[in-house]
């Protein structure tokens, strides 16, 4: 690949004495200043960090600075290439640019500080970043050398950081693609989500998995560069976790910006910040050749014409605070007690270098959640169709380039040059050391492809359910064995059997063991058999059958102890329902053996998931505690993006826009509270009625609001009559009062509500003093659940129970 190397020389009062070759071709000498004054520095870092919180403001503003972008870019291009023998040079290279490696080779941090990204032809249509690959390096770089194993598949570490959960971006905004996209093209890679995104977690995977084994590590975590000030003086009360931190000291008072990423930490909203050089460190040695970083900042160099937002702005979806204070001008004053090139390197990416690998790409700026998952995407999906790295990372960033639509704060929509974010580095050539299978080694991998469980897909696919992923996973890591209570039509089933996939495909776990009492009364005695059939090999899984059921208890019990495996035991309600239409019970003795054996596998490895609509009282106190996970309905982006594709399948498409704008329709979604059963049943009916129609329907209950299904699982009603009928006959008696209620009940005021009922000649004979112990059976059995853990009194009804009662 044709080269044209723009090195740095020295530094200069205006700027740098550099100079220019092309293919090793001659050095031209150049002089390169800032094309930006501070003010528009200034500018370009509201661009990017804070014009997509308040997108409605400075539109003015937008445009200047998207113009200066390019005006940057075109002064930059006119110092490099201005001379007519260096122009002369880079004429004969303009036809195939494609082909063509841009290299930045710097001894300064000033120097990579530049936005040699934006340089471009005045007369040329696009920036040469887009159209090049183009890269960074240090003079003298890292003698460091990444030593990956020789290996037929391409092992991506993912390592994932959500500390504020609800709050912060979605779980698997990258992870997801990345995998389908893995999956759609039958690449042979294998991914690895590191779960829990700590510090600690990734100190002890990566010395597990020992040096030269992955070929990838992609951060997507928050970012930035923070003062001590900041860290000192967070946002919220004690939000970063800077002492007694694993594995590493006490984060000490420094002087300017430092880079640092967010992990997680036990509690919720708690950050643990590994500083650059902390993260270079853990990673030397380790053998990795590429790092990829979606981190916010993670690629940026500040100077003293960059500065940083001021006041610490909580972490929000697109970044960690932005910092506080500016780096001042005279902190890196050649006079006085200048800062040492260690203390003014900013840049993450830079740091990285230093860790012995091979490449890294990090982002400039803030980057947006659409954006890192474009990007990312066309980087994976060229990468993995054989392109060198960098085409792929070219051709990624021109896809930002291409579509620049980026969504922002307050549903907004607005268009984003941020191709200019992504910043690579680079001091040697990639080496994956890929090579072809072994014959025993092929077998073996499709063998373990043809074994792993095959989610199918719902009607209208899988939508959403990545904080519930989260929260399932990490309530897991704490405990190993975790009830997941819902209503019926929330879609638990649905969940658990996409989590048999996703837990395989990215090694969460070695084998999904899943039992469904919705299908079969199972006894322990055939749990055990199909656990040994998958767990032990062909041989050993003879001996075990051979063994008396006490010893294969215990022997099975041992060996779930100490492997990561995943055993679900979903519709658990049918074990202990009275009047159900599917006898699927079981007797005292039987439950007593399944409990006592599930105890037996708490705080081992394998993880344990109970699905059910009521609360297992049976099995608490032994197995799950107060491990409890409560399943509501989809989020309010996936219940939109489900009714669309309702929408799409009934409505022709001139019909829909109408749909889309009747705020009987907002009502109506607000009314299906995104339980994905109700309102596919529900907002099927829109092809033959209006959304007042279903409401006024609905209100009287003479709408066909079913599937005709007699399956409870597919069957709305059939999925409330379930429940129903496993309730006292005077929890259902008093239930009926709450009829006239729809979406949430408070039930702090509900003995009032039968004070005033029981003045009423029907209500005469109602014994509302049970009323109470009423809602605590419908919450037990899914019809009514907590909101909010922290206020247990506000209950959430389930959509379509309401209806049945009327």
């Amino acid at each position: 690949m044709p080269q044209i190397i723009i090195r740095e020389q020295e530094k200069t009062e205006t700027g740098f004495r550099a100079t220019v070759s092309f293919d090793g071709r001659g050095e031209y000498p150049i002089d390169i200043s800032p094309p930006f004054t501070h003010h528009q520095e200034k500018e370009l870092e509201w661009y990017f960090e804070e014009w997509l919180v308040y997108p409605m403001l400075g539109r003015k503003k937008v445009k200047r600075v998207e113009e200066s972008i390019a005006s940057y870019g075109e002064n930059l291009f006119e110092q490099v290439f201005g001379n007519r023998r260096v122009y002369s040079e880079y004429e004969q290279l303009k036809n195939r640019l494609s082909q063509v490696a841009i290299i930045i080779e710097s001894k300064t941090p000033e120097f990579q500080a530049l936005h040699w990204e934006s340089m471009g032809e005045s007369q040329q249509p696009r920036p040469l970043a887009v159209d090049c690959v183009m890269i960074r390096r240090k003079s003298n770089p890292s003698l460091a050398k990444a030593g990956v194993e020789s290996s037929p598949l391409i092992n991506v570490l993912v390592v994932v950081a959500r500390p504020d959960e609800e709050q912060d971006v979605g779980y698997r905004t990258i992870s997801r693609p990345l995998v389908e996209l893995i999956d759609n093209s039958q690449l042979r890679v294998r991914v690895d989500i590191l779960r829990p995104g700590t510090y600690e977690a990734l100190s002890r995977h990566l010395e597990a998995k020992g040096e030269g084994f992955y070929h990838i590590i992609h951060l997507d975590l928050h970012g930035a560069l923070l003062t001590h000030k900041d860290i000192e003086n967070p946002p919220k009360l004690e939000r970063y976790f800077y002492k007694g931190r694993f594995g590493r000291k006490d984060i000490e008072p420094f002087q300017g910006l430092k880079a640092f990423l967010a992990f997680e930490e036990k509690e919720k909203g708690k950050v643990d910040l590994v500083e650059a050089q902390e993260l270079t460190d853990l990673l030397t040695g380790k053998g990795i050749p590429v790092c990829i970083l979606n981190a916010c900042q993670s690629g940026k160099q500040v100077t003293p014409l960059t500065p940083l937002s001021k006041g610490g702005n909580e972490l929000s979806e697109d970044s960690l605070s932005k910092g506080g204070n500016e780096l001042s001008e005279d902190s890196l004053s050649k006079g006085g007690n200048e800062l040492s090139e260690d203390s003014r390197e900013t840049s993450l990416g830079s740091r990285l270098m230093e860790a012995g690998m091979q490449m890294v790409v990090a982002m400039g700026y803030s980057v947006t959640v659409s954006a890192a998952k474009l990007m990312m995407k066309q980087l994976y999906q060229h990468l993995f169709a054989g392109e060198e790295i960098t085409q792929a990372i070219r051709l990624g960033r021109r896809e930002l380039y291409n579509d620049k639509e980026r969504k922002a704060y307050f549903n907004q929509v607005i268009e984003l040059e941020d191709w200019l974010l992504p910043v690579v580095y680079s001091n040697q050539p990639v080496d994956f050391k890929l090579r072809d299978f072994t014959p025993e080694e092929e077998e073996n991998y499709w063998q373990e492809v043809a074994t792993q469980y095959r989610f199918g897909q719902p009607s209208y696919g899988f939508i959403g359910r990545d904080l519930d992923i989260l929260k399932v996973e990490k309530g897991l890591l704490n405990h190993n064995i975790l009830l997941l209570q819902g209503m019926g039509g929330t879609g638990k089933t649905t969940l658990l059997n996409y989590l048999r996939e996703w837990w395989q495909r990215t090694n969460f776990v070695e084998d999904v063991f899943y039992f469904g009492y919705d299908e079969r009364a199972w006894t322990l005695e055939q749990i055990l058999f199909g656990i040994g059939q998958q767990a032990y090999g062909r041989f050993e899984a003879a001996q075990f059958q051979a063994m008396n059921p006490t010893a294969q208890v215990f022997k099975l019990a041992n060996t779930l102890k100490s492997k990561s495996y995943a055993l679900m035991l979903d519709n658990l309600e049918s074990i202990t329902g009275k009047e159900l239409a599917i006898q699927n019970t079981l007797p005292e003795a039987e439950r007593k053996k399944i409990k006592d054996f599930l105890g037996l596998l708490v705080g081992g490895k394998t993880k344990v998931i109970l699905g059910s609509r009521s609360g297992e009282d049976w099995l608490q106190e032994e197995t799950f505690r107060d491990n409890v996970y409560q399943l509501q309905g989809l989020d309010s982006q996936a219940r939109t993006e489900l009714a669309e594709k309702i929408l799409q399948r009934n409505l022709s498409s001139k019909d829909i826009p109408k749909i889309r704008k009747d705020e009987h329709f907002q009502k109506l979604m607000k009314l299906l509270a995104g339980y994905p059963l109700a309102m596919e049943v529900v907002l099927a009916n829109l092809k033959q009625q209006t959304p007042e129609e279903i409401l006024q329907g609905l209100e009287a209950a003479d709408i066909n609001v079913d599937t005709g299904s007699e399956d409870k699982t597919k069957s709305i009603l059939k999925c409330v009559e379930y429940s129903h009928s496993n309730l006292s006959p005077q929890a259902q008696k008093l239930l009926l009062c709450l009829a006239p209620f729809s979406g949430f009940i408070w039930s702090g005021d509900i003995a009032h509500y039968g004070e005033e009922l029981q003045k009423l000649a029907p209500f005469e004979n109602y014994d509302f003093s049970q009323f109470n112990r009423a809602i605590d059976e419908a919450i037990n059995w899914g019809l009514l659940s907590p909101v909010d853990p922290n206020f247990p009194q506000l209950l959430s009804i389930q959509p379509v129970f309401p209806y049945f009662l009327k």
